[in-house]
């Protein structure tokens, strides 16, 4: 079922900016303004968390966040830092929002991979998120995963990596981004994400990572339609899109274009308009309502 697009209204301040409560897009259609509760703490189970390399480079391994608390297989969140895919910005930009999703009873599998200065150049980058999300099964041999039920989350350009993430299996044999059998997922929450690779979003860095410059304009088509997430719809995976209305780096007109484009190719997809929120209030778990992101990350596993 098509999913409405919402506006979110959180009160209070959080550490990335003005919360002032700004009005949302009027271009947001279908939207209705809901009262949000506050944000809730409550997860009371301590976490586990161990590295795991997952590949021989410097900048291939993980961070595993594991409940202490548990009884069985655990649902898996792949989570996908941001920073303009820039080598400056590593996994423990995210490292809050994963141990708070643990806290709730996930197994959050926080990935780092090489970027855009430290090995990351076209195709490293890509390659090397779809390894580390493959290579999740052989660390269930270890530890308690539950591979069938497996998440993405992803902020800002990461948001970018989660939504292509879920959307490589429309890419084809003999494409350098082809990779056989890659590990389902069932959903996928992008936190002020970029899903197409033609905005204005992170300046040049979009065109650097698919390496624009260095090929002609049909080659760069094809590269846009193996990497770029709205360029690789449908997916069939059901997606969630959150976007601040004091975002100054990526503006939620993305997300939203994003969303209207995956409805209409017949994907379930979500996008929620957080007033006052700015780019990194939505990974700050003092600030955002995770039980939003909880809820929509069991409805992608419900059977």
């Amino acid at each position: 079922m098509t999913l409405a697009v919402l506006l979110v209204m959180l009160l209070g301040t959080g550490c990335g900016g003005d919360h002032g409560g700004a009005a949302a897009s009027s271009g947001l259609a279908s939207s209705r303004a809901s009262s949000a509760p506050a944000p809730d703490l409550s997860g009371n189970q301590s976490v586990t968390q161990e590295r795991i390399a997952w590949g021989d480079s410097a900048s291939q391994f993980a961070d595993l966040y594991l409940p202490t608390e548990r009884s069985g297989l655990l649902p898996v969140i792949i989570m996908i830092h941001g920073g303009c895919w820039s080598a400056s910005y590593g996994l423990d930009f995210q490292a809050a929002l994963a141990q708070a999703m643990a806290e709730r009873g996930f197994a959050v599998w926080n990935i780092e991979y090489r970027r855009l200065g430290n090995g990351g150049e076209w195709p490293v980058m890509f390659t090397d998120v779809a390894a580390a999300a493959d290579y999740l099964p052989v660390v269930a041999q270890n530890y308690p995963l539950d591979t069938s039920a497996v998440t993405v989350i992803g902020h800002s350009a990461g948001g970018h990596l989660a939504l292509w993430l879920a959307s490589r299996g429309q890419i084809s044999q003999g494409d350098p981004l082809f990779k056989p059998d890659p590990l389902a997922v069932d959903g996928v929450i992008s936190l002020a994400g970029i899903g197409d690779l033609t905005s204005p979003a992170c300046g040049e860095s979009a065109r650097t990572i698919v390496n624009q410059r260095a090929i002609d304009a049909a080659q760069y088509r094809a590269r846009l339609a193996i990497s770029s997430p709205i360029e690789m719809l449908p997916t069939g995976v059901s997606s969630l899109l959150l976007s601040g209305t004091n975002d100054g780096i990526v503006p939620s007109n993305l997300a939203e274009a994003y969303a209207n484009a995956a409805q209409l190719a017949g994907d379930d997809s979500e996008h929620i308009v957080i007033a006052g929120a700015d780019h990194f209030d939505l990974i700050d778990p003092a600030y955002m309502d995770i039980t939003l992101l909880e809820d929509a990350l069991k409805r992608f596993t419900a059977p």
